[in-house]
């Protein structure tokens, strides 16, 4: 016997998911999120490369920061459209014409996921550039941006990994989907020290405070996943004891992206500004400061 759905059981499923006032409520929550977070991307796109808080980090930092809002506004575009096209037909479509293609679903939770997954692959590229950056103090103000882009490309490369994973076993075998989604159900270095440049300094400086700055994004990432994986599993745990319209509606405002991009932009804004203030009175000290007492200090931070 074919397990197959009915036009009459689509028709049926969209009746109870329009009629959902938590759905509806979900969608019109993360839309306006969305169409609130993404002019603010675009803005700090522009800031990234334009803004005077800009100059405290190398360009390999702003070209990863680059493609890291470019996820964020990737994820919000297919949003706004998903949930706009969602909600059009919840409110003026017949039952039976409500349901989106599976070739609509699969374009747009394809740039859904992969956005989402381009954020969350920032943090091991950051960690490398940030290591290799450290390493060669001495003269990576001069280095140019061959490393950000290597570490751009890997984070794109990542996220095409997992979302591959992600969408390996998509169906496209029905026409038409109920709801898009994209699940179901040493003495060297001691010696290079005591013959350190004004400019060394400098670039140790700024490594310290931007790792500051990367340090509030890297805890506010985990503890973003952290929350939101948990509450993922137990949602999933209970999948299947919840009508289909409330699973819909938790796994949605378990996605709280939108606001996840604005808050962290304030805040990383708000961290840059401080640091960048700081570097200015730490450099002030340390200009005319004893060569050997300046590393010390820095050795401290580092432990």
């Amino acid at each position: 016997m074919s397990t197959t759905p009915t036009i009459e059981d689509h028709c049926l499923t969209m009746e109870k998911l329009s009629g959902s006032l938590l759905l509806r409520l979900t969608l019109i929550f993360n839309l306006i999120t969305s169409i609130i977070a993404l002019p603010l991307l675009l803005a700090s796109s522009y800031a990234l490369w334009r803004a005077r808080v800009a100059k405290l980090f190398h360009i390999n930092i702003i070209i990863m920061f680059q493609v890291h809002i470019l996820g964020f506004i990737l994820h919000c575009f297919s949003r706004i459209i998903l949930h706009t096209l969602d909600l059009y037909n919840y409110a003026f479509l017949d039952y039976c014409n409500m349901t989106p293609s599976t070739i609509r679903c699969f374009v747009f939770r394809v740039q859904y996921v992969f956005g989402l997954w381009i954020v969350c692959a920032t943090t091991v590229p950051l960690v490398i550039e940030r290591y290799i950056a450290t390493v060669k103090s001495s003269n990576y103000e001069h280095i140019g941006c061959s490393l950000g882009v290597a570490m751009a490309a890997l984070q794109v490369l990542i996220a095409f990994g997992l979302t591959f994973i992600n969408f390996r076993s998509f169906s496209f075998e029905e026409p038409v989907m109920n709801y898009c989604m994209g699940i179901k159900a040493g003495a060297n270095r001691r010696k290079k020290q005591l013959t350190s440049s004004l400019s060394n300094r400098y670039s140790l400086e700024q490594n310290l405070k931007s790792m500051k700055t990367l340090k509030r994004f890297a805890d506010l990432q985990s503890v973003f996943m952290v929350i939101h994986l948990a509450l993922f599993i137990f949602i999933l745990n209970i999948g299947e004891h919840v009508e289909k319209a409330t699973y819909i509606s938790l796994v949605e405002m378990n996605a709280p992206y939108p606001i996840y991009a604005v808050i962290s932009i304030v805040v990383l804004l708000k961290k840059a500004h401080l640091n960048k203030v700081k570097l200015k009175k730490t450099l002030e000290t340390h200009v005319n400061a004893d060569q050997n007492v300046y590393f010390e200090n820095f050795k401290k931070f580092l432990v």
